[in-house]
């Protein structure tokens, strides 16, 4: 018996199950279909985003793997069929309508995150009693100066400031004493230190390098010669064209190297 197609609002369906708007694993064109399901019987209603409806049967009971709330997350932290996106594709605008006033409760208040540097406790200590010293500081400054008398609390503020700052001091001394006298033990050579060595370079890549040399000369003495007096000399244009040809003849043996490795079969 052929079942008619009821609008999905939430009302009780003839089965007595409770309709909700839910969305079937399987896309077409991109977009995701619309779906009624009764766990009950099992009758699965579709319609497609181009209009179409279709009833299916499956199995009775829930599918959590076909059948799923559609949902705004991003699909890589959700089970499969619950992605509101598919490969990548956009939305249907009817979706969107009906995804985004349903998860968007109240205004999204973003609180500032610090990221504290990963330092070591001994760095850690240091910075710690190098901003109290700053703190008391501070202090003593303030006490100095903003009255015509030096009042009785600043001798204790400047000692515990000297304090602080020798704990650091002393703290960052004994820590290189430790290190001094009981050393990390060496690391094994890195592959680097042990194969490596100086840079080969096959001739064609020595010859363009000499040639580019020589053209960055010959652009060096040509700027000279282009400044240092009030005319041109004549040795202007012989130079440059000079610094053209090296340039030239440092492609020419680069391409020429690579047609012959491509030939080659290198």
């Amino acid at each position: 018996m052929a079942h008619e197609f009821a609008p999905y609002d939430g009302a009780l369906g003839p089965e007595g199950v409770r309709r909700t708007t839910m969305y079937y694993g399987p896309v077409v064109g991109g977009l995701p279909i619309e779906a009624w399901h009764c766990e009950v019987c099992g009758l699965l209603r579709l319609t497609y985003p181009d209009g179409r409806k279709e009833e299916r049967r499956l199995f009775p009971g829930p599918q959590p793997g076909l059948i799923a709330g559609a949902t705004t997350r991003m699909p890589e932290v959700q089970t499969f069929g619950m992605q509101a996106r598919v490969s990548g594709l956009s939305l249907d605008p009817r979706l969107v309508g009906t995804l985004i006033p349903a998860e968007a409760t109240g205004p999204m208040i973003t609180l500032p995150q610090i990221t504290l540097p990963q330092l070591d406790a001994l760095t850690w200590m240091t910075a710690i009693l190098l901003s109290l010293a700053c703190v008391g500081g501070l202090y003593a400054g303030v006490l100095a100066v903003y009255t015509y008398a030096t009042p009785s609390a600043e001798w204790p503020a400047v000692i515990v400031t000297l304090v602080l700052f020798g704990s650091a001091l002393v703290l960052q001394a004994g820590a290189a004493a430790l290190r001094h006298f009981f050393p990390m033990p060496p690391l094994a050579p890195s592959p680097a230190e042990r194969y490596g060595g100086k840079a080969q370079l096959d001739p064609a890549t020595r010859t363009a390098v000499f040639f580019l040399v020589l053209a960055t000369i010959g652009l060096f003495i040509g700027g000279v010669l282009a400044v240092y007096d009030w005319h041109t000399p004549d040795a202007e244009f012989p130079l440059f064209m000079g610094v053209l040809v090296c340039v030239g003849l440092a492609l020419l043996v680069k391409v020429a190297d690579a047609a012959r490795r491509h030939l080659g079969g290198r």
